[in-house]
């Protein structure tokens, strides 16, 4: 299946149509796609179906509607976006090996393209990593004025540079950056497209899951809500 033709498939899903037989389907015309699916995930399998490797991604998928409370659905309002319920107490300790692991994976999925100037300056601000500082909460944001990019920039190449923007899956980029608005929930969703080694943005999806985030800025890691 083509891009175009799974993206008609999905636009059928919603119950829409494409303006023409003629027209491009855009990435954007399926931002919130899975939220269309709250708060159970019931039919989300059906997204899935006309792709040879669907199973894969169903996989993933699934486990973010696993985070929902259905109470929020019950209300004249209901969320926007995939947030962690933060019903689990998390130690200080649970957080901070999250953290450990993050950094440690991140460390070796870098390593791996070391000769790229990008990665190579990552892997360094990596190792630089001083503290996993834990925030009160709503301080999170504040930190995250000031991120530091080295990070974020190098894994942004390394997945622009794995990925087929041909392949049908593709279509959904937009749709799995709206569960968030987190380019590492999406990656982390999306990982098995890339054919890298490793699943560096697992701890911080368990991080996402329990209602933290995770920023670096500075010598440090930053964990809060």
């Amino acid at each position: 299946m083509v891009k175009q033709t799974y993206a008609r498939y999905l636009l059928n899903l919603m119950d829409e149509e494409a303006d023409s037989d003629e027209a491009v389907i855009e990435e954007a015309a399926l931002y919130g796609y899975f939220q269309m699916y709250m708060p159970s995930g019931n039919g989300v399998e059906a997204t899935f179906e006309p792709l040879e490797d669907g199973h894969a991604y169903l996989r993933r998928i699934s486990r973010i509607y696993e985070m929902l409370d259905p109470a929020d659905f019950t209300r004249g309002t209901v969320p926007a976006y995939f947030n962690g319920k933060g019903e689990e107490e998390a130690s200080e300790d649970a957080l901070r090996g999250y953290g450990e692991q993050f950094i440690r994976e991140l460390k070796q999925l870098l390593d791996t393209f070391a000769k790229w100037e990008r990665a190579a300056e990552a892997v360094a601000y990596l190792d630089g990593i001083e503290k996993i500082e834990l925030l009160p909460p709503g301080k999170i944001d504040t930190v995250r004025e000031s991120y530091d990019p080295d990070v974020y920039e190098a894994l942004s190449e390394v997945i622009i540079e794995h990925k087929n923007d041909e392949e049908p899956i593709e279509i959904l980029d937009e749709a799995y950056y709206s569960i968030a608005c987190d380019y590492w929930i999406s990656y982390y969703l999306q990982w098995h497209r890339y054919g890298l080694k490793g699943d560096p943005f697992a701890p911080y999806f368990e991080l996402h899951r329990l209602g933290y985030s995770a920023v670096f800025s500075g010598e440090k890691l930053y964990i809060g809500t």
